[in-house]
C-alpha cells in the first residue's frame, strides 16, 4: 500500500519534467516504462479475440505535480518493485529508495529492457536491477528483479502491481489461488477509511466481517468495500482477476518461495489521507515477503518475514503478468 511522506515539492516537479520514458512493443503487448521507480505504465494487451485490454490502473495526474507527495504517489498505478517493502528503519522512503528515484537504462531492445539504480552510500542495499521482457508468442510480460546488498541482511521485499477496479456489482472477481489463510489488517495498520473489521479472518469462500456487522465477500464484492488492506498468507504464487463485463482475465504469477504472502490493497477509493489525491481507484495485488507493509509489527511468535540477502550472492526473482480472453479459454 502506498503511503504519504514529505519530499521537496520543487524536486518532485523537476523530476516529473526530466523523467525519461521508454516504450517497448510486439504484436501481443505494448507498454511504457517510467525512469522513476522503473515502473511499467500504460500496459495494453492485444488478445486473440481481437480486443485490446488495459488491466492496470493509472492515476489521472501523472503529468501534473499534485503537491507534496512522494514520487510513487505522483506516478501511482502500473507496477514496480519495492525494496525494502513498506515502512522500515532501513529506508526513509515508504516502499524503498528505488520507488521514488530515477533508474538508468542499462540495455534495451524493441521488446525488452534492463534498468538499474544505485542506492545512496551507507544504505544496506547497494543496487537494484530490473528486467522486463515481452513474451514473443502470447500477451504476457516477464519481469525480473535482482538485489545487491552491501552486507548480509534480511529485508522485506515486495512487488506492487495495481489493477483497475470496476465499480459495477458483479463486474469483477478475484480468484486467489491456493493459500493458507487471509486476514484483514490489524487496527494500527488498517487505513482510516476501511469498512472491514480489524484483524478479521477471511472465510474459505471470501466472507469477512465489516465494521457494521454485515458480511461481505472480498473476492466478489469489492464494490462494497472502502480502502482496505488484506494479507493472504502462505500463497501458492498466483492470483487471477476476471473482468466479466469486459471479457478478459488478468493473471499474476510468482515463485511462492520468493514471496510467500500476497498483500491486497483495495483503493475504493484510496489515498484519502493525501488531500491532493483522494480519488484514486484500483486494487494492488502485491506479492510480498513481509508482514503487511509493517514488518516491524509482526506479532510475537510469528516467524519474521523477509528475504535473507547476502553481500556475496545477489538475490534474484522472476514473475509474470499476462492476460487472456474469456472467449478463448472456455470461461
Amino acid at each position: 500500500m502506498p503511503q504519504h511522506s514529505s519530499p521537496d515539492a520543487a524536486r518532485l516537479r523537476e523530476s516529473i519534467a526530466k523523467q525519461e520514458k521508454w516504450h517497448i512493443a510486439n504484436a501481443f503487448t505494448d507498454l511504457d516504462v517510467f525512469a522513476t521507480g522503473a515502473a511499467i505504465h500504460n500496459v495494453r494487451f492485444h488478445l486473440a479475440d481481437g480486443q485490446t485490454v488495459t488491466p492496470l490502473a493509472e492515476a489521472s495526474w501523472h503529468e501534473t505535480a499534485i503537491g507534496d507527495v512522494p514520487a510513487h504517489i505522483q506516478n501511482i498505478g502500473g507496477e514496480w518493485p519495492c525494496v525494502p517493502f513498506g515502512s522500515t528503519a532501513n529506508d526513509s522512503h515508504h516502499h524503498g529508495y528505488g520507488s521514488d528515484n530515477i533508474w538508468h537504462l542499462e540495455e534495451r531492445t524493441d521488446t525488452s529492457l534492463r534498468l538499474g539504480i544505485d542506492y545512496p552510500a551507507g544504505h544496506v542495499v547497494k543496487k537494484l536491477a530490473r528486467t522486463l521482457r515481452l513474451l514473443p508468442d502470447s500477451p504476457a510480460i516477464e519481469c525480473g528483479l535482482t538485489i545487491y546488498v552491501n552486507k548480509d541482511c534480511t529485508l522485506p521485499v515486495g512487488l506492487h502491481p495495481i489493477f483497475r477496479l470496476p465499480q459495477e456489482e458483479d463486474a469483477f472477481e478475484i480468484t486467489p489461488g491456493d493459500y493458507g489463510h487471509a486476514m484483514t489488517a490489524p487496527l494500527d495498520i488498517a487505513p482510516v477509511a476501511s469498512l472491514l473489521g480489524a484483524h478479521e479472518r477471511v472465510g474459505a469462500t471470501g466472507q469477512v466481517l465489516r465494521k457494521d456487522g454485515q458480511h461481505v465477500n472480498i473476492w466478489q464484492q469489492t464494490a462494497q468495500l472502502g480502502e482496505e488492506i488484506v494479507s493472504v498468507f502462505d500463497s501458492r504464487g498466483n492470483m487471477a482477476l476476471t473482468y466479466k463485463q469486459e471479457g478478459f482475465r488478468a493473471c499474476l504469477s510468482w515463485n511462492p518461495t520468493d514471496f510467500p504472502n500476497c498483500l491486497i490493497w483495495i483503493a475504493n477509493p484510496g489515498l484519502g489521507a493525501i488531500s491532493p489525491a483522494p480519488h484514486f481507484q484500483g486494487i494492488g495485488i502485491e506479492p510480498v515477503n513481509s508482514y503487511f507493509d509493517r514488518n516491524d509489527l509482526s506479532p510475537s511468535g510469528m516467524p519474521k518475514s523477509g528475504v535473507a540477502l547476502q553481500a556475496a550472492h545477489p538475490w534474484s526473482c522472476h514473475y509474470r503478468l499476462s492476460c487472456q480472453s474469456l472467449n478463448n479459454n472456455g470461461a
